[in-house]
C-alpha cells in the first residue's frame, strides 16, 4: 500500500506584483504612509487649542491631543503621539486634508 502524503500539494505563491495590485500598495509604502500620519499627529500638537477645536475633529482625537499636551514624560508623549497617529489613520481623506491645510496655515 502506498504511503499517504503528509502535506497537501504546495500552493503556488502569487507574484509580488500581483499581490501589490490586489492589495493596493506594498508593505513599505503602507508603513511610510503610516509614519507620515504619525508625524502629522505630532505636528497637530503644535496648533493652539482654539485651532484644534476649529478643525471639528472627532471627540476621541481631540481628547488624545489634549492629553498629549498635559503629559510631561518623554515616553508617555511618544506613546500618545503614536496613538494620535492611529486615530488619524482611521479618519477619512477629507479630514486628513483639513488637518494638513490647518497646519500649513499655522506655519505661515
Amino acid at each position: 500500500m502506498a504511503r499517504k502524503t503528509r502535506y497537501d500539494e504546495p500552493v503556488t505563491a502569487a507574484e509580488p506584483d500581483e499581490v501589490e495590485a490586489e492589495e493596493g500598495r506594498g508593505r513599505s509604502a503602507r508603513k511610510r504612509a503610516s509614519h507620515e500620519l504619525t508625524r502629522l499627529g505630532e505636528q497637530l500638537l503644535t496648533l493652539r487649542p482654539h485651532q484644534v477645536t476649529a478643525l471639528a475633529l472627532p471627540e476621541r482625537l481631540e481628547e488624545a491631543v489634549a492629553e498629549a499636551r498635559r503629559l510631561t514624560s518623554f515616553g508617555a508623549k511618544r506613546r500618545q503621539a503614536l496613538f494620535i497617529g492611529k486615530l488619524i489613520r482611521q479618519l477619512d481623506e477629507d479630514s486628513v486634508a483639513a488637518i494638513r491645510k490647518a497646519l500649513q496655515a499655522a506655519q505661515r
